[in-house]
């Protein structure tokens, strides 16, 4: 009994301590910020749901306690993922810039961009991680934008946001001396940020676009931190959860870019997360074949300090694998539909996903429906 009471003791401590720092260290700064990770193909196939897997190198961004249930080191070297949005408005922008139409030219703009929007992004090709030995770390870049419209006047009104990540995350995590199969782990990291805020006139917006010495860009350099506890009491179960930028990975003296910019951006920082899962492994007690194995079946709250839409935190998912060469994703995030196809062969992978970014303030308001494509080199 001892030993039971002082593992509480212990989780409640650290939960405080956790939840105490944020508070004090990023007081009066804008929340807004972006998580800093790149877009990992099976966990957005899978719903998002992975706080409780934490297996392999994406582990590094979803909970470092995985480090010391790692028991075969893992190595990428190149990732590559393009992800565009396929709602219908997007759709037209592409058709008509494929068909060799200005959809950005004055007269087109309240055709294709009265209410519509495009959310691009680029994950890689700069990806280096490994995981193995207690250890993780992940070398990364990310670039997403979005440019958001809705009718004006005489032009649509457009707010255009912009994100550039260069990220370096690593961490170390062992097994507790005091219970068997339970892990601790933690990750220090440091990006390397740059943004484009701006709205106005769609006009205005296209203006800064041709114009890049008008644009607000701006860099910073923030640091952050997570923690992670996970516990596999019997192969076919796990819980987990995660301190995501525990103290608040905060961007402060943000430096302006355009010498034509003068009012700098605010102190921002990514807000404190903590994420809770659990995840089943049902082939694990019952056996595998060839053509269905390493199935998992997960469930994911993204946020335990979020209160304001609990339904939009849910996240399930499911994967396995199958042909030899084969992996199948699906799930639901937030109660939007997910789901992909993963091609592994050997050290060359590739991945296509389907999933759906909430963009608005709240579900259902506007949501984007997206197309990744992946290729990456790992063994």
């Amino acid at each position: 009994m001892k030993t039971g009471k002082n593992i509480l003791i212990t989780i409640s401590a650290l939960i405080l301590i956790m939840l105490a720092f944020p508070s004090g260290l990023v007081l009066a700064a804008d929340n807004t910020e972006p998580l800093a990770r790149p877009v990992i193909p099976k966990i957005r196939g899978m719903g998002g749901a992975y706080t409780a897997v934490a297996a392999g190198e994406s582990t590094v961004f979803y909970n470092p306690a995985g480090y010391g249930a790692q028991k075969e080191s893992i190595t990428s070297v190149f990732s590559l993922s393009i992800k565009a949005n396929v709602d219908t408005p997007a759709l037209n922008v592409y058709g008509g810039i494929i068909s060799g139409v200005n959809v950005f030219a004055p007269g087109n703009l309240t055709t294709y961009f009265n209410n519509t929007t495009l959310a691009l992004g680029v994950g890689g090709p700069v990806f280096f991680a490994r995981v193995g030995n207690n250890f993780g770390f992940a070398f990364y870049d990310n670039v997403s934008s979005i440019l958001d419209t809705r009718p004006g006047g005489f032009t649509p009104f457009a707010e255009y946001t912009a994100y550039g990540d260069l990220g370096f995350i690593g961490g170390y995590g062992m097994e507790l001396p005091f219970l068997k199969n339970f892990y601790t782990g933690i990750n220090l990291k440091v990006i390397l940020r740059s943004k484009i805020e701006k709205s106005g006139t769609m006009l205005e917006v296209m203006s800064m676009a041709m114009d890049t010495s008008q644009a607000p860009i701006a860099k910073s350099i923030g640091f952050g931190a997570d923690f992670g506890l996970l516990y596999r009491p019997v192969p076919v179960f796990s819980v987990g959860v995660a301190f995501t930028d525990f103290f608040g990975t905060g961007f402060s003296n943000w430096q302006m870019l355009s010498q034509t910019q003068e009012e700098d951006y605010p102190n921002s920082y990514i807000k404190p997360r903590i994420p809770f899962g659990i995840a089943v492994y049902p082939l694990t007690a019952s056996g595998e074949s060839k053509n269905f194995k390493n199935l998992i079946i997960a469930v994911d709250y993204s946020d335990l300090l979020d209160y304001s839409s609990p339904f939009s935190n849910i996240k399930f998912g499911l994967s396995f694998s199958t042909l030899r060469v084969m992996e199948i994703y699906g799930g639901f995030d937030g109660g939007y539909l997910t789901g992909g196809l993963g091609l592994n062969f050997k050290v060359y992978h590739m991945h296509f996903i389907y999933y759906v970014d909430e963009l608005g303030a709240y579900p259902g308001a506007n949501p984007a429906q997206n197309v990744l494509i992946n290729f990456e080199f790992k063994w």
